[in-house]
């Protein structure tokens, strides 16, 4: 795709806000997305597939393979992407992935390093430092204690969304850098799909609370009846 065709296609794409606090919408459907972004050649669409199937969170088609051979898939799949500045986000979401994954298999009882499998360059950290709490990787990764309490109180929706919003960041200053190229393209899919899971969960996390507050009122109600009941009986 010429540089001259995103000066088109990128005008196109409404604006996402700066910070995801200020989400309160998506402001454009997927289909009307998939729609702008079928300007983009072949080449480029397979690419931005890429790069939307790294970044998920639960892939379709991988739920039977093994850690190792989902390690595998992402390497090749990353192998593939061209843009140099996407290629190193990606690759610093897979590793903060597989740090998620560390501490999540030692919490659930997993009580040595040896055999996990994950992405990256500091696997063998993670195996070594497996009984410490930040894998002493606490200085390049200084949010690894608190992910760790946070697991362990059973907050991980909790902190994934905080993870996502540094990521929301850097996708943002990926498209400020790279203005009007493939790379603030990709950057704006990522960060539209981000979008749609943070207001979906915000949706299930509402609709959550909603029934609590319900169950809590019933319960109440029950409990009057039954007191009314007694108090006439009596």
């Amino acid at each position: 795709m010429s540089s001259s065709s995103y000066y088109t296609l990128i005008p196109a794409l409404p604006a996402l806000p700066a910070r995801m606090d200020q989400l309160k919408e998506l402001p454009i459907s997927i289909l009307q997305l998939e729609k702008r972004l079928g300007m983009l050649e072949a080449a480029d669409q397979r690419q931005l597939a890429l790069a939307l199937r790294l970044f998920q969170r639960e892939r379709d088609g991988d739920e039977e393979l093994s850690d190792r051979d989902e390690v595998q898939h992402w390497q090749q799949e990353l192998a593939q992407i061209q843009d140099h500045a996407l290629k190193q986000l990606l690759e610093q979401h897979l590793v903060w992935r597989t740090l998620i994954a560390a501490q999540r298999y030692r919490l659930a009882g997993q009580s040595e390093g040896n055999g996990f499998q994950g992405f990256g360059d500091l696997v063998w950290l993670i195996r070594r430092h497996w009984q410490e709490s930040d894998f002493s990787l606490g200085g390049r990764f200084p949010w690894l204690v608190e992910a760790q309490s946070m697991l362990k109180k059973g907050q991980s929706a909790e902190l994934e969304q905080q993870l996502l919003v540094w990521f929301w960041q850097q996708l943002r200053e990926l498209e400020q850098c790279n203005p009007f190229s493939f790379t603030a393209v990709a950057a704006y899919r990522l960060r539209w799909s981000i979008a749609e899971y943070r207001l979906r969960w915000q949706g299930e996390q509402a609709q959550e609370q909603f029934s609590r507050l319900v169950t809590s009122a019933l319960a109440g109600f029950k409990q009057d009846e039954t007191l009314h009941s007694v108090t006439e009986a009596g």
